[in-house]
């Protein structure tokens, strides 16, 4: 628990205070407040894996997206042939967690924050395992605009998705 104080000056005092403290303060008339918990990873998330090869996951809202033509061309434009995955939540689905252990992804790309969070939490964190997560623009904003479709380039070579030849 946290003690934050508002001085008259407005300056902020905080500091960490324990059960019996809290209790004190309370009865003081003290407000304490308290951090909420992010929510963890959620790893044990169902997907369908498509085809490909390599290191690189890339996980899209539905099955229509990755079959895209963007689809293709993004694959194209990373020099490779990615894994694409979409949510599934049949007997033939993949648990996230499996998929980045077993079949050694060490990229794991979301397109869009909306997936991402629905995922992971409000606090997307930086690595599943060993894989890096990287949060992408949605597959609807880069069909509509170009400056998604720039962002997501420079994503791509910042992550080091892009193969060097």
């Amino acid at each position: 628990m946290y003690l934050i104080m508002q001085t008259e000056n407005s300056t902020r005092i905080s500091c960490v205070v324990d059960a019996l403290q809290q209790t004190y303060l309370e009865a003081m008339g003290v407000s304490v407040w308290a951090l909420r918990n992010a929510k963890p990873a959620n790893l044990d998330v169902g997907l369908k894996l498509g085809p490909g090869r390599g290191s690189v996951l890339l996980i899209c809202a539905t099955d229509i997206d990755s079959a895209s033509k963007l689809a293709n061309d993004i694959g194209r434009a990373l020099g490779r042939v990615p894994v694409w995955a979409w949510p599934a939540e049949n007997t033939d689905s993949v648990v996230l967690k499996e998929a980045v252990n077993n079949h050694l992804f060490t990229i794991v790309a979301v397109f869009g924050k909306t997936l991402a969070k629905q995922y992971f939490g409000e606090k997307l964190p930086a690595t599943l395992n060993s894989a890096n997560l990287v949060v992408l623009p949605a597959m609807s904003e880069l069909e509509r605009r170009a400056d998604a479709r720039r962002l997501l380039w420079s994503v791509l070579c910042q992550s080091g998705m892009v193969a060097s030849s």
